[in-house]
């Protein structure tokens, strides 16, 4: 299974030529809903927060 998004059904640069020069490489983040342990990141999902904070 791809995990990609597809093109863009329009260029835009050649509808709005002006904006070409701000054209950067991205990357579009997909997150997906998981399980991460203790030690993984918690980017989305659980926090190590210590007991006695609160």
């Amino acid at each position: 299974m791809a995990l990609t998004t597809p093109g863009s059904p329009v260029d835009i640069t050649q509808v709005f030529p002006e904006l070409s020069a701000y054209a950067r490489t991205t990357v579009r983040l997909h997150p997906r809903p998981g399980t991460p342990g203790i030690r993984d990141s918690h980017i989305g999902g659980p926090l190590l927060w210590p007991s006695d904070e609160p």
